[in-house]
């Protein structure tokens, strides 16, 4: 079956459109965060100081590959002097 057929098959099931949505979501979260945090001019070091979580967890969190807490998304808001809100 060639690439596109196979990836066409996919789209339609409804298991893999949850999932594509989710990774979606959790990509969109990481790119705002490392936007804000560089429009801040502050490193991940410096921005994992000011929330009191490790520098990694910043890094997975930017990377997208980490499921993460509304809670934790407010700490690192709140570091950011953001605000954060949550919408369906």
């Amino acid at each position: 079956m060639h690439k596109s057929n196979y990836f066409n098959k996919f789209k339609k099931d409804k298991e893999y459109q949850n999932f594509y949505k989710e990774a979606s979501d959790f990509l969109d979260i990481a790119i705002q965060v490392a936007e804000a945090r560089r429009k801040k001019k502050i490193t991940q070091v410096q921005l994992a100081k000011k929330t009191g979580m490790p520098q990694s967890q910043i890094a997975r969190l930017e990377s997208g590959s980490h499921n993460t807490t509304i809670a934790t998304l407010y700490r690192v808001a709140k570091a950011l002097d953001l605000h954060l809100k949550v919408a369906t």
